[in-house]
């Protein structure tokens, strides 16, 4: 490296222009009168004093009284780590900069697939902190320890959250506030979220040979997204936290549906509070009422206890509100009134035995 790009160097880690030649010169004569320093460079002598008195403030140069003010170098150990923190900063800078430039904003395109795993995480904790509906995730602790500031605000705003962690049992894995529930699942897999039902993010976290992500900006993506979730990471795995000051409350359908099928055969009564999207105009609605019935699939009655594939299918519940009974179907429902987007149970009344 040639002595200007070594002093735009020393510039760029913070030294003045004329401080990094008074050093360049001093490393180059070695110790000197500081006089001599001003004649060795471009510096003035009414400059120099002050300039050495600067860098020795600095740590780069320590000065010796003799019959004239001396100077010398200072073993360059802090100047180094100075030096190569601002590489570390600047290098780290470049992967921002690659990572903000790579990363797609799923509201405008469909899919899209990165590079860098990180980049992932980033794009992940941008849509939790905008999102307002719900969030299902698996991850890894390290994972969750990363996206838990943007989780808590999540939740502190009223999303609804359930989390899928990847953990053997030898993990503590926290109770968040405000999360709906967390479950343990001990088989490892892909890092997942699922924003709003419209945003997914996914990353290979084993068993891939190289590192890449994937966003996706689609209702129907995000769907196969949810059931994979739903049926491999969610519906079999252990409950280790569950928020017990809401009312039980979900995301799905489904999820409903396959935890109250035995209280509905025992002539249970419920009182749903629903929200979601009228299927005619989009418009969001919000609806209370008893639960009259439950269409299921290819059944007519509700089956006891519903298999996995009995919940596959249609699934439609008619609710007696005010205002009569109102269809409300699953995710992408077509035929129904509303598509469900939380359920939450406000009531359950059991027949006299």
């Amino acid at each position: 490296m040639d002595t200007k790009t070594l002093r735009r160097a020393l510039e760029d880690a913070g030294l003045t222009g004329q401080q990094a030649e008074a050093y360049l010169t001093l490393l180059e004569s070695g110790p000197a009168p500081v006089v001599e320093i001003a004649q060795q460079s471009s510096i003035s002598s009414s400059r120099i004093y002050d300039i050495v008195r600067s860098l020795e403030e600095e740590g780069f140069v320590e000065t010796l009284e003799r019959d004239r003010l001396h100077a010398r170098p200072r073993e360059p150990v802090d100047v180094l780590n100075r030096l190569r923190q601002k590489s570390e900063m600047f290098a780290d800078a470049a992967g921002e900069i690659e990572d903000r430039w790579e990363r797609p904003d799923p509201r405008e395109s469909r899919i899209s697939v990165l590079k860098r795993a990180e980049t992932v995480l980033r794009s992940t904790a941008d849509a939790i902190a905008e999102s307002n509906i719900s969030l299902v995730l698996a991850v890894t602790p390290a994972q969750l320890e990363e996206l838990r500031p943007t989780i808590e605000t999540a939740a502190a705003n009223g999303t609804l959250i359930q989390i899928a962690v990847y953990d053997d049992g030898t993990v503590d894995v926290p109770r968040i506030e405000g999360v709906l529930e967390i479950r343990r699942c001990c088989i490892p897999g892909p890092f997942l979220a699922i924003v709003d039902r419209r945003y997914a993010f996914f990353e290979p976290n084993v068993r891939s040979d190289r590192s890449y992500g994937i966003t996706i900006g689609d209702e129907i993506l995000s769907f196969i997204m949810h059931w994979y979730f739903w049926t491999c990471l969610w519906a079999q795995n252990e409950r280790i936290h569950v928020d017990r000051e809401q009312p039980p409350t979900y995301v799905s359908i489904e999820g409903f549906v396959h935890d109250a099928a035995s209280l509905l055969h025992d002539d249970a009564t419920m009182t749903l509070h629903i929200i979601g999207r009228q299927i005619e105009t989009g418009d969001r609605v919000d609806i209370r009422g008893e639960l009259a019935r439950v269409t299921c699939g290819g059944h007519l009655e509700l089956p006891r206890h519903p298999k996995y594939t009995d919940l596959a299918g249609q699934i439609t519940l008619y609710v007696e509100t005010e205002d009569g009974i109102v269809s409300v179907g699953a995710w992408g429902a077509v035929f129904e009134d509303v598509e469900a987007e939380i359920i939450r149970v406000e009531g359950i009344d059991l027949p006299e035995p």
